[in-house]
């Protein structure tokens, strides 16, 4: 259509059609910018949720090795909440989104503000969550190794109290023959009888069946009744210090003398 420059009217609706069409593009592009920043926020609080879930993913796992897993999981379910939460934050405001393009595209604009708000209050909840998660996993990081270290200080106690559980199952194999002998103790054994066929059959007949070879260790044994007695008399001040908070009654204070008189000042005493 053809416009004449000296008719008003029609310039008038050739500078009305050309704002129309300047208008229209205006907010296309705004239309277009908003479903573009609508993606980025979307992906962006994707991403957020991704690393929670593998954040909460490692947290139960390393949680799963400490004595404190029910608490911790609570706590793990009330940021499993604020996570679920937050995804249905986002569903709701692309369901706004969408119905707010349909029926008032004027109002994308300002949607958008809106959604950048939102996002950038999003990304400040997260960060106390995250912070949370990091420190629970320093707790157990923490309860870890203390379990490690009683492990290890459970298995060098075991390895030092072998040879003391052998000595003192030798003593008990020694008090059992004396009394089937009906003796008063071994040294009265060892007077009457030598270790041979004599006091084998001896037993024998006291329903006593033992081999050679144990009697022989009964008899004598020196090997493993010295390791005992080193067993005895070489544990660490930390595993004495036990058997010294172990003691009740009047004697407690005796013995908490004695501790310090041998292994040091009541400071150094480990609780």
């Amino acid at each position: 259509m053809v416009f004449s420059a000296s008719d008003p009217a029609q310039t008038r609706l050739a500078i009305s059609l050309e704002e129309n069409r300047t208008l229209k593009g205006r907010l296309e592009a705004n239309e277009n910018t908003a479903n573009a920043n609508a993606i980025q926020y979307h992906h962006r609080m994707s991403l957020i949720d991704q690393q929670l879930k593998d954040a909460l993913a490692l947290s139960r796992q390393a949680i799963a090795n400490v004595s404190r897993t029910a608490r911790l999981e609570e706590r793990l379910l009330v940021l499993e909440e604020d996570c679920a939460e937050s995804r249905s934050t986002v569903a709701s405001l692309k369901l706004e989104i969408k119905t707010l393009k349909e029926s008032h595209k004027s109002e994308v604009e300002d949607l958008t503000e809106r959604l950048e708000r939102e996002k950038v209050g999003r990304a400040a909840d997260s960060e106390p969550l995250l912070v949370r998660i990091h420190e629970l996993e320093e707790k157990v990081k923490e309860n870890n190794k203390m379990m490690k270290d009683n492990s290890d200080r459970l298995t060098h106690l075991t390895l030092m109290l072998q040879p003391l559980w052998r000595r003192m199952l030798l003593d008990a194999a020694r008090k059992k023959i004396y009394e089937a002998l009906q003796k008063c103790d071994w040294k009265e054994v060892r007077a009457e009888y030598s270790p041979d066929g004599q006091l084998l059959r001896q037993l024998r007949a006291k329903d006593v069946h033992l081999t050679r070879r144990a009697l022989e260790l009964i008899w004598d044994g020196k090997t493993f009744r010295a390791a005992g007695n080193d067993a005895a008399h070489d544990a660490p001040a930390a595993e004495v210090h036990l058997g010294v908070t172990s003691v009740g009654g009047s004697n407690r204070e005796a013995f908490d003398d004695i501790y310090i008189f041998v292994y040091g000042s009541a400071a150094e005493i480990e609780e």
